[in-house]
């Protein structure tokens, strides 16, 4: 086996061109990490409502509908989901009525859902451990965090007092459950918000099992699965 041929074989993600548009295309998971790392970073310095944060939710749906294009079954379930939602969040300054809501966030919980699934069957199913298969596990990380925040919109619309900090009354309310959210997700701790309702608690404890359950499984995973690349790539040398 030639050096070259060994290499595609042992990172079948690389290939002879590097462009933009290459790496988009063979590495989807980096385009929706950097969409909602933007949006994380970026919404919280406007309020809901305003151009960017809706810009923002566009983009990160765009991404998302994009990481479902790697079979045509799947681009279509993206499309029946993201379609909708990416048009109600787009109409956001122009109507303001609480049905459009709820359509346009059971429509992305599914489309995120769906992508979740994607992404970790991928992962583990991997037979060797690519950039693509990486970029794959922190965005499912992250996205796990943006999907608690659905599970939590609810009851916070149920209960307006449901956490210590009166999130109903924030000018903002999505942005003090992301922060919730993550932290949750990490097992920082609290300081100055926790949940007080039994369903926000389940929630909490679900989220921060999930989040530690999952570094676990997916380290063990990915040292696997790189032993066994090495493995491949010694008896290629032997060769």
């Amino acid at each position: 086996m030639s050096e070259s041929q060994e290499e595609k074989y042992i990172h079948p993600d690389s290939g002879p061109r590097l462009s933009l548009f290459g790496f988009a295309t063979r590495s989807r998971a980096f385009v929706l990490l950097f969409a909602l790392l933007a949006q994380l970073l970026f919404s919280g310095m406007f309020h809901d409502g305003q151009i960017i944060p809706i810009l923002l939710r566009g983009v990160v749906l765009l991404a998302a509908i994009f990481m479902t294009a790697d079979q045509k079954k799947h681009l279509i379930i993206g499309l029946v989901f993201g379609i909708p939602a990416l048009i109600l969040v787009s109409t956001h300054q122009n109507f303001d009525n609480e049905i459009r809501d709820w359509i346009t966030y059971g429509n992305v919980l599914c489309l995120y859902l769906f992508i979740i699934y994607l992404m970790l069957t991928q992962i583990f199913n991997a037979k060797i451990i690519t950039l693509n298969t990486i970029g794959l596990a922190l965005c499912t990380y992250i996205m796990l965090g943006t999907v608690w925040i659905l599970f939590y919109t609810p009851v916070l619309a149920l209960n307006p007092e449901a956490f210590t900090h009166p999130i109903a009354e924030d000018p903002d309310p999505i942005h003090t459950l992301t922060y919730f959210s993550y932290v949750t997700l990490c097992t920082l701790g609290y300081g100055d918000i926790s949940p007080v309702s039994n369903l926000a608690r389940n929630l909490a404890i679900l989220e921060a099992v999930t989040g530690t359950l999952f570094l676990a499984v997916l380290i063990s995973r990915l040292v696997g699965g790189y032993s066994r690349s090495e493995k491949k790539r010694t008896r290629g040398d032997d060769q």
